[in-house]
């Protein structure tokens, strides 16, 4: 087969979310029970399926719990809770078992460059490339993946979580290793909380595969729609399936093999990446993507509309882990904030939001550095997408100041150069994370002050970062 064909798998099952009854309390017991029949199922499904892993996965994996219903995954890794309360989520429904197939083997399904990449236990971090890939996310762990683009296959395991950053329903899909298609809900998050990168698991923004057993968070996939998701998207995983992914299958078509901790570099063409028990970074390799340029401008950025001349446009490039902007803004209303060495805000300046300048700057100024000691200025990289097809969100959370340097009242160069962890990668090639800037003070005094809330927005979406 040549990839994942969602429309046929589609018409195939012709799926549609079933309300989940046992969501009501009037069925606890009726849960309870068909929980404890469906864990003993779930736990004989993972012992053979463990039989047909290959020996550098299994050295890979952490080692299986003892009784069927130990479930011995911490609920809580680093700032992110694993688990939810099926009464603190939104639109929740349960898989119809009798719509979701079997994976056969994976034979054929690579096309030209896709790559097999298991991370292994450990929390870790996967961005694969622009192939239809196969990720493996069941080693007990947390993952935070970026898929690329292509037709993507992420393995769901039981006490495994994966934050997904840019999951795509009309080309990705799951399959089930060891768990129980009875047993998944697809819901949407309903927690308000932000943080940047460290937003919550189950934020408003993102659609959640949950193990209701547990209430274990299997996905987490940021800025997307639980009504997008349904039977059609999912599989359950075989021994042949297992089979077509072992070394020596892979290696009669031409994937390179690397095992070992820490970080994993993949090549132009097929790679086999297996992770070891730590925390590792399985990486598509700094030639494989590419940056178009963002640009700012035209008074419609999302959230708050303007009435500004001014356009702006950055490029990046991203090496080694160096995340580097160039580039300028120019017919500004108002010069950056903070540009001026001021504290305060002209009181010319727009408020789009309704905020209390002084609150506003104050909010600002309690921040002085970044994490990596850049000083504060009025130009952030935040996290969050708009602009694509994902739909449009904003975080105030900043992540990175840049550096704005006047050359006129009105226009002036940008620049940023900034050391990212594996998981900012990720954000950033997921297409997750934007510029805003702010502006301030009239310096040429026409009376047109700046935009405190943002002059210009440029968005390092889906549009602008591109896989090879």
């Amino acid at each position: 087969m040549d990839g994942f064909d969602n429309k046929i798998h589609q018409e195939q099952h012709n799926a549609g979310g079933i309300a989940d009854p046992s969501l009501s309390k009037a069925n606890d017991a009726n849960l309870a029970a068909s929980s404890k029949g469906s864990s003993v199922l779930a736990s004989d499904l993972e012992q053979s399926l463990n039989q047909t892993l290959s020996t550098d996965e299994k050295a890979a994996a952490p080692a299986a719990t003892i009784g069927v219903d130990d479930h011995d995954h911490a609920p809580k890794v680093g700032p992110f809770e694993t688990h939810v309360d099926l009464n603190n989520v939104a639109n929740a429904k349960t898989l119809n078992a009798k719509q979701v197939g079997k994976q056969g083997s994976f034979e054929g399904s690579f096309g030209d460059k896709g790559d097999f990449l298991n991370p292994g236990g450990g929390n870790n971090t996967v961005i694969a490339g622009g192939g239809n890939d196969v990720i493996r996310g069941a080693g007990k762990g947390l993952n935070t993946i970026t898929t690329g683009t292509g037709k993507d296959t992420i393995i769901l395991g039981k006490e495994t979580t994966n934050r997904i950053f840019d999951f795509d329903p009309t080309n990705d899909r799951f399959v089930l290793q060891g768990v129980n298609p009875k047993d998944i809900i697809i819901a949407q998050g309903k927690n308000p909380g932000k943080g940047g990168l460290e937003q919550p698991l189950d934020s408003v923004n993102n659609a959640l595969i949950i193990d209701k057993r547990e209430g274990h968070i299997l996905a987490s996939l940021t800025f997307a729609k639980a009504s997008d998701i349904n039977e059609s998207h999912f599989s359950r995983l075989t021994g042949e399936a297992n089979e077509s992914l072992k070394n020596e299958a892979l290696k009669a078509d031409g994937f390179k093999n690397q095992r070992g901790d820490g970080k994993l570099t993949g090549t132009l063409g097929h790679d086999r990446l297996i992770g070891g028990k730590g925390d590792d970074f399985l990486y598509v390799g700094d030639d494989g993507f590419k940056f178009g340029t963002a640009k700012g401008g035209g008074g419609t950025e999302f959230p708050f509309k303007t009435d500004s001349p001014g356009t702006s446009e950055l490029t990046p490039t991203l090496k080694n882990g160096v995340l580097s902007f160039t580039g300028s803004y120019k017919d500004f209303d108002g010069a950056p904030l903070f540009s001026q060495g001021e504290k305060e805000l002209d009181p010319n300046a727009k408020i789009l939001s309704g905020a209390d300048p002084k609150a506003l700057t104050d909010g600002f100024l309690k921040v002085p550095v970044d994490k990596e000691g850049n000083a504060i200025s009025g130009t952030h990289l935040h996290f969050s997408t708009a602009g694509d097809n994902r739909g449009n969100f904003a975080d105030a959370t900043v992540v990175r100041y840049f550096e704005n340097t006047p050359t006129d009242a009105k226009s002036g160069t940008l620049s940023g150069t900034f050391e990212l962890s594996p998981e900012e990668q990720a954000a950033f090639l997921g297409g997750n994370l934007y510029v805003n800037i702010h502006s301030n003070i009239d310096v040429d005094g026409d009376g047109r002050a700046g935009f405190a809330t943002g002059e210009n927005r440029l968005n390092f979406n889906k549009d602008v970062v591109q896989f090879a």
